[in-house]
């Protein structure tokens, strides 16, 4: 239920959303990102229906990107603000992941919501594409839908599939996608809209059967699905990792949208060395169209290679995340190394480099 949300709508008559998921929830495929995606829909709702309460929305989305990143950057993008109610879109983004891969990085995030916000209340959001209703109409498993949804369960987390309110839409209307989903991955004004009503009517039901509360009360905290859990995960930014040392690399002022600085490197063989502690490494590479590939060893043990580009990055701005090392050990602390092996440059352009904006670790 959703007993804080509506303490805060009546009796404090304030409430912060938080908005934490892909593309889809940024608004990509609507005509206006603020004012026709499903997020801006759902907002004017709760205005509208809660008029005499102050209605703050945060969009804490990023594009292309799925809760393998979104279990690291859940403090910094999203808690950090507060929020009374929070949208937990990444189903689609995760597609084609694994049930096993999924579940307990989805844990983590919400785990990390409960131990931090223990009143928040929390909405677990899945959409869905053609390539999502075929596969689901051949009897197949949406499997990261069901892992997201598993832990919704265990968390005592409502769901929202406002997917299948948008296959039934496609379906009713005679299975013409184009209408909906137009680029067959992201909402038009129309499809967004449908995701909002299926959204607001939960919504709607959930608020409809919650108890009155004198205040917020702290939901329960079962024990882990997955008993290695990674709801320690965190992102560090340029300036507050631990014993940076540069060698060819600098640190300067980000020309991206997501972190204020950014490590920064365009020669090969330049290198980076710094302290970390946790059984999990990661970087974050910093929006850009040029990129680099870099050799990563930790305590001097044997390199692994880490790529920070794909074919998308080198057409058009792209976050991009790699956990590349698991299973270290975490009760001692480690020092890792990364060199300049290779560089790639945008089309057109001869020069790549290497643009780390953050370091994962759990």
């Amino acid at each position: 239920m959703l007993r804080n949300t509506l303490y805060k709508l009546t009796a404090e008559k304030k409430l912060t959303l938080g908005f934490f998921g892909g593309s889809i929830t940024d608004g990509t495929g609507s005509t206006d990102e603020e004012n026709k995606s499903y997020r801006a829909l759902v907002t004017r709702w709760f205005r509208e229906t809660y008029p005499d309460a102050d209605i703050v929305s945060i969009n804490a989305s990023i594009g292309g990107t799925g809760t393998g990143y979104g279990m690291f950057r859940c403090d910094r993008d999203l808690l950090k603000y507060d929020p009374d109610l929070i949208f937990i879109e990444f189903c689609l983004n995760d597609f084609g992941d694994t049930y096993e891969n999924v579940l307990p990085h989805a844990e983590a995030i919400v785990r990390k919501i409960r131990k931090t916000r223990p009143c928040v209340d929390i909405i677990a959001v899945a959409s869905a594409d053609q390539e999502v209703e075929e596969l689901v109409g051949s009897g197949r498993e949406y499997e990261s839908k069901e892992a997201m949804f598993a832990v919704a369960h265990r968390y005592s987390v409502p769901t929202a599939n406002a997917g299948a309110a948008l296959v039934f839409r496609v379906l009713r209307d005679g299975g013409d996608w184009n209408a909906y989903v137009p680029d067959g991955l992201h909402p038009s004004d129309l499809g967004h809209s449908v995701m909002a009503l299926s959204i607001e009517s939960v919504i709607s039901e959930l608020i409809e059967k919650s108890a009155k509360v004198d205040a917020p009360e702290a939901h329960a905290l079962p024990g882990p699905i997955c008993p290695d859990v990674l709801d320690g995960a965190r992102m560090t930014e340029a300036r507050d990792i631990k014993g940076l040392t540069l060698d060819g690399f600098r640190i300067e002022r980000s020309t991206g949208r997501r972190f204020d600085e950014r490590i920064i490197a365009n020669r090969i063989g330049a290198s980076f060395s710094f302290d970390f502690e946790g059984p999990v490494l990661g970087f974050i590479w910093d929006d850009g169209i040029v990129s680099g590939d870099l050799s990563v060893s930790v305590d001097g043990g044997e390199p692994t290679e880490v790529r920070s580009w794909d074919h998308y990055v080198r057409s058009f701005q792209k976050m991009q995340a790699a956990l590349f090392m698991t299973g270290l050990d975490p009760t001692v602390p480690h020092r890792a190394t990364a060199t300049v092996t290779h560089l790639y440059g945008a089309e057109g352009t001869p020069d790549g480099a290497v643009q780390i904006g953050a370091i994962l670790t759990a």
